[in-house]
């Protein structure tokens, strides 16, 4: 009898949102060490694929470079003015990558409806955060979210499919 609610699955997302909060409000230190308990919750209790930290390491370039690319643009502006994303930012990627073989594993053969919640759940993602931290969207607001949507719109199903890419690769090497 398969299960109703797939227990790794719950676990990776609780990890990820009570990291994401302890990441935004508490900041560089007290991101890099939840990233560091939830690196090896991660793969003690989810994941049993050393392989996917090569994902994870693709995810937190990739998401280091888009932020810097929209802390240049002035798309988010940093309290330091910096145009390089705090550490806790990039620990968000981090975190967010450990997700995409697990509580978000059925985006990945729904490439429309990842483009939609990636174009919603980027910005909203970056609001909530600015709201509570040292970053601001850049002005106009609107304009600023909007572009992030569409970044977001892509970012997500192509993370995706490098999360796929890796189950297949995975799967082939265990046959």
């Amino acid at each position: 009898m398969k299960r109703f609610i797939d227990v790794k699955k719950v676990i990776n997302a609780l990890l990820f949102n009570i990291a994401w909060l302890v990441c935004v409000i508490f900041g560089d230190l007290a991101a890099a060490m939840a990233c560091a308990v939830v690196l090896l919750l991660h793969f003690l209790l989810v994941s049993r694929n050393p392989a996917e930290g090569s994902l994870l390491l693709k995810v937190v370039i990739l998401g280091w470079l888009v932020d810097t690319a929209l802390f240049s643009a002035n798309l988010l502006i940093s309290d330091v003015g910096s145009i390089f994303p705090p550490l806790w930012l990039s620990c968000l990627w981090l975190l967010f990558a450990t997700t995409l073989n697990h509580c978000f594993v059925w985006f990945q053969q729904h490439k429309i409806v990842a483009i939609i919640v990636g174009a919603i759940a980027g910005p909203s993602s970056y609001f909530a955060g600015c709201q509570l931290s040292a970053i601001a969207i850049g002005e106009p607001p609107f304009t600023s979210l909007l572009i992030i949507a569409l970044v977001w719109a892509v970012i997500f199903p192509v993370v995706l499919s490098w999360a796929n890419r890796l189950n297949d690769q995975s799967q082939s090497a265990a046959s």
